[in-house]
């Protein structure tokens, strides 16, 4: 058995929990980008012809196009004018800065469009022709207008001319993936053959060697008259180990021959969730098997404890195995409970803590520690409870009841004839149900039935985790449910960084409000503070610890919005109980 999405008209979320993100998204976090884009005048960037005096980044389209793509989705559930003038007015930029045979890329335009396609290594044309196919879709299934499919209809067929393994074509690849989920994605909508196939060949093909040994990228770096081999030219990046380092672009080698997941994150799951898109459309075998290779890898080695990747801050992107510094596409292949609670970790911890709940400040990179003094704030701009849906095709409403994230309690009503699966998530320390099913990899499988009504009950508890020995730390961190907690210097009578965390139990506060968020479930442990030691780096005695304390933890998500010194970690240094 496999999810299936549920379209967004036929979901309404009420609770008082994720009502209240989604209400700040649409009403704070979407117009402070638009704001920000069009101060700096970004936002205009289409409209821009050959010559003008400032030049785009390459990727600024994708960041108009994701624009347009969130503002659809939320136009889906509520009318608003003003938003919807906005859309409209960058369809109608996309529509004007189109080539006559389908081009669209603003760096290019104003660059000079003779210099177009010449590396798509390191530019982003393909990649900001994916999010466009994306805000297409979501464009399309709120006006069904056409105004926008048409464009960019246009756009992949000069794609298509230009890329692929028939004669006379490049068989290049994006640098920065993105256009494959587009073109899936767009299939899906439209059914064009024309999207799978491209798609597939862009999968496919990457990282394909020549009889020689070299790859496309490889090619253009020569057409542009760049030195492959040379350690200090202008061809060997940064990000790159050694010369012709393909390995950040998932470039090195074929999808297929790939064991171990690496180079650049974003890139990688990016590759990844096509990959899984395209596994569902055609039941590729050996593509199935590819990914489940990549997903081992990622999550047993190289995944963060708040569902976060990309330990490498040089190439943000994957180091090797225990060096920290596409879960939705894989559960629609195979519904496993170690699917839904990686993505489960990462919206909770990773997603809602990269974005302040002033709406309209955002973490690029989600520390897990910050310290006294040296605060990590947000930024505003970079340059670089109940959830009810109807079935589609059916008459059947689901409803789910719950104060999650901080009681366990579940009930879910149905209205129709329908059978259940429900998660049965691994933090969970055991549940009891109102009505009996098989439980199956981490699901509760209940048959079919007319109007029926659930009651489950997980037991919620505050947990401590240790990291494996390969990572070389002796620390603890804590969870309760999906929520990854930390110590904050705002909470605590204590200097951050310099306690440890006792290794006894730890227990639920009582409810506070942090900020615009009410009824937070704290977590209270014992620490003990260095007392004795000072800055140097070496010392003839142990560094020692104080009297035991009180500790107050706070989840994760909600840190850096009170205040304080700027002290936090997730991870504390491991102490004997006493």
């Amino acid at each position: 058995m496999a999810f299936q999405q549920v379209p967004i008209r036929n979901a309404n979320i009420t609770s008082a929990f994720w009502s209240q993100m989604q209400r700040c998204s649409k009403e704070k976090t979407i117009p402070a980008i638009i704001k920000a884009q069009k101060s700096l005048q970004h936002w205009y960037c289409l409209t821009w012809k050959e010559g003008h005096e400032i030049l785009p980044h390459p990727f600024w389209d994708s960041d108009i196009y994701k624009v347009v793509e969130a503002a659809c989705y939320f136009l889906m559930k509520s009318e608003d004018q003003e938003l919807m003038a906005t859309v409209e007015e960058a369809v109608d930029m996309i529509r004007a800065a189109q080539h006559p045979e389908g081009y669209i890329n603003s760096y290019y335009t104003v660059l000079g469009i003779d210099k177009r396609w010449t590396n798509l290594r390191d530019m982003h044309e393909l990649y900001c022709l994916g999010h466009l196919m994306e805000a297409c879709v979501a464009y399309e299934t709120l006006t069904n207008s056409g105004r926008l499919l048409e464009p960019v209809l246009k756009a992949l067929r000069h794609v298509d001319s230009v890329f692929g393994s028939e004669t006379g074509k490049k068989r290049g690849y994006p640098g920065h993936q993105e256009i494959e989920i587009g073109l899936l994605r767009l299939y899906e909508l439209c059914g064009d053959p024309l999207l799978l196939n491209l798609a597939k060949y862009f999968i496919t093909e990457r990282g394909r060697r020549d009889p020689g040994g070299e790859t496309y990228f490889d090619h253009e770096a020569k057409a542009r008259g760049g030195d492959l081999y040379d350690h200090f030219g202008g061809e060997m990046k940064a990000w790159f180990e050694y010369p012709r380092d393909y390995s950040y672009n998932q470039a090195d080698r074929p999808l297929l021959e790939t064991t171990e997941i690496k180079g650049h994150a974003v890139r990688a799951m990016y590759d990844y969730i096509a990959a899984t898109d395209l596994v569902r459309l055609t039941g590729d075998k050996e593509i199935k098997a590819a990914l489940n290779r990549m997903w081992t890898n990622m999550t047993e080695k190289k995944l963060y404890v708040t569902g976060g990747i990309g330990a490498m801050r040089q190439w943000e992107g994957f180091g090797a195995r225990y060096v920290l510094g596409d879960t939705e596409e894989m559960l629609q292949l195979e519904l496993n409970v170690k699917y839904a609670d990686v993505m489960e970790i990462g919206l909770y911890n990773g997603f809602l803590g990269a974005v302040g709940l002033d709406g309209g400040s955002f973490y690029y990179q989600n520390p897990l520690r910050t310290y006294t003094g040296h605060p990590k704030e947000r930024s505003e701009w970079f340059e670089v409870g109940v959830l009810a849906f109807a079935v589609p095709g059916t008459d059947v409403v689901v409803s789910q009841t719950t104060n999650m994230p901080w009681s366990g309690d579940v009930q879910i009503t149905v209205k129709g004839t329908t059978a259940l699966a429900l998660r049965i998530p691994t933090w969970a320390n055991g549940y009891t149900t109102s009505v009996e099913g098989e439980a199956r990899d981490g699901y509760l499988y209940i048959p079919e039935s007319n109007d029926q009504e659930v009651k489950l009950a997980f037991t919620l508890n505050a947990r401590k985790l240790y990291p494996n020995p390969a990572i070389e730390k002796d620390q603890i961190c804590i969870m309760r449910g999906p929520l990854i907690y930390c110590i904050e210097d705002v909470d605590n009578d204590v200097d951050v960084d310099r306690v440890g965390l006792m290794d006894d139990s730890v227990s639920d506060g009582e409810p506070i409000d942090i900020a615009a968020v009410s009824g937070v479930i704290p977590v209270e442990a014992r620490g003990r503070e260095l007392v004795k030691g000072g800055t140097q780096l070496y010392a003839l005695a142990p560094w020692k610890y104080g009297n035991v304390k009180s500790l107050v933890y706070v989840p994760y998500f909600l840190r850096a919005n009170r205040g304080g010194k700027g002290g936090m970690t997730v991870w504390a240094k491991r102490l004997d109980s006493c």
